[in-house]
Formats: structure tokens, sequence, C-alpha cells
């Protein structure tokens, strides 16, 4: 299994056009550990799978990226618990 790191930037101005998004993303599995940044445990090698998935929900003027991440991880103050970011990365490739 890995870890991936799903980001976006969108306009603030079209914050509320993004129900569909937030609904996508909880519907496969991802987490939300930031605001506009979302984690997900997958089998390895599907960024891009995970990428063609969330791409439709995003507008074109809009920012996305989909990224393994690895155990060599820093963080303060995540909208999740330290012990359930823990338990996700311990799902991460060296």
């Amino acid at each position: 299994m890995a870890l991936y790191l799903i980001s976006y930037d969108i306009n603030e101005k079209d914050d509320f056009e993004y129900g569909p998004l937030t609904t996508l993303l909880k519907e496969i599995g991802a987490v939300r550990i930031l605001y506009s940044e979302w984690a997900i445990v997958e089998k390895v090698a599907q960024a891009g799978a995970i990428f063609r998935t969330i791409a439709p929900k995003v507008q074109n003027k809009d920012r996305l990226l989909v990224q393994e991440l690895t155990k060599d991880a820093a963080w303060d103050k995540l909208l999740i618990s330290d012990a359930e970011f823990n338990k996700m990365l311990a799902h991460a490739r060296g």
C-alpha cells in the first residue's frame, strides 16, 4: 500500500461549487488533513488513477496535485489527530 496527498487550489469565490469534489473525496476514502489537502491510502502506483478520478470535479482554472508521500514527514496542527495521521503514514513507503 502507499499514501497519497491530494492537493488543490480553488478560487475562494467559487468554493460553493466544490460540494461534489468534497463528496467524491470522502466516497473514495480520502481524509481531509488541511483545508485543501487530503490523504488517501491506496495501492502503489495509483497517483494517475486517483488524479483521473478527481480531475473531472475540478474546474480548468483551478490546480490539482496527486503525489505519493513517503514516511519522511513532519507536520503541525493537521485537521486530524497525530494518531490518525500516523496510522495513515504507516502505509507510506520508505
